[in-house]
């Protein structure tokens, strides 16, 4: 499905996990896997224009870059998932100042296979889809980590996980483009049970974590009216909305400050703190000791351990 190709000597990919299975289509239920991969390429760099042979679905990991798809040319960047239909001709091309790096994984559904009629209503969807962009709110990447995990250490029964990964992808890529088009009509605010509310705001605040900037989005995207939604939250858990929402953001810098893969100021971005200087304060008035003497602490103590075992 890609043809590769560079410009020049600086427009090369710095590297490319590519699995073809065009002369042996994995089958996986109703869908056939004909492609996927990985690729991290470097400023400038292209796909060769070609026509797409099956649907293809992309997510842009890292940086920035144009993706042209019949004559019409779409900027995208971090955390967009892109959209290919079959018969469409494209190309892609790395922005001239960053690099970009993005997986995909091109497939089909396999109209004689009756196993799964969900995948008729999911293609119709893919067929119409009008704008071919969105943004990654379902986890998009987690699918497509695990098909690469499963084809790096192949294993009993990893053809059976790379399927299930697979259709969890395609729905992902559903939901986001569908839940895209629902947001249009902007649908009345709804009404609901205390309890069945609740559970949606915290579910909505642990799976969308790292994406809300302001908790207002939060009962934008549910439609509930925030002043009603805020009251209902704070008499069923006797926290406020704020309050759950600080605690979990808490304990995903505790489990990132333990990790040790990631530095305090990628903390404070990734959790949507205005700088590293609110992130510190907010932590220290938590626990008592910035983020820094945390980590600090649970070296010395993960290095007793060590010594003691």
């Amino acid at each position: 499905m890609k043809k590769l190709s560079g410009n020049n000597g600086n427009s090369k990919a710095y590297f490319h996990f590519d699995n073809m299975y065009f002369e042996n289509p994995q089958q996986h239920e109703s869908i056939i896997l004909y492609q996927i991969g990985d690729l991290s390429c470097k400023k400038g760099y292209t796909v060769a224009d070609h026509r797409q042979y099956c649907y293809e679905i992309s997510y842009v990991v890292s940086g920035k870059g144009e993706f042209h798809m019949d004559n019409r040319r779409f900027e995208v960047e971090e955390g967009d998932i892109i959209l290919n239909v079959p018969g469409e001709t494209h190309y892609i091309r790395t922005d001239d100042e960053q690099p970009m790096r993005y997986y995909y994984a091109g497939f089909n559904f396999d109209a004689s296979n009756e196993g799964s009629p969900a995948f008729v209503h999911i293609k119709k969807m893919l067929d119409q889809t009008q704008y071919p962009i969105v943004k990654n709110r379902l986890q998009i990447d987690v699918p497509f980590v695990g098909i690469f995990n499963e084809l790096v250490h192949l294993n009993s029964y990893s053809s059976v996980m790379v399927g299930m990964y697979l259709r969890q992808l395609i729905v992902i890529a559903y939901r986001s483009f569908h839940e895209n088009w629902d947001l249009g009509y902007k649908p009345e605010l709804k009404e609901a049970g205390a309890s069945s509310m609740v559970y949606e705001v915290i579910n909505y605040i642990d799976v969308h974590l790292q994406r809300i900037t302001e908790l207002s989005q939060i009962a934008e995207e549910l439609h509930y009216n925030y002043s009603y939604m805020s009251n209902c939250f704070s008499k069923e858990i006797g926290l406020t909305i704020q309050e759950y929402y600080n605690r979990k953001r808490f304990e995903k810098a505790v489990q990132w400050l333990k990790e040790g893969t990631m530095n305090i100021t990628s903390i404070a971005e990734k959790l949507n703190y205005q700088s590293i200087h609110t992130f510190s304060k907010a932590f220290r008035k938590n626990f008592g000791l910035s983020p820094s003497e945390y980590q600090t602490m649970t070296k010395v103590a993960e290095t007793i351990t060590n010594k003691e075992q």
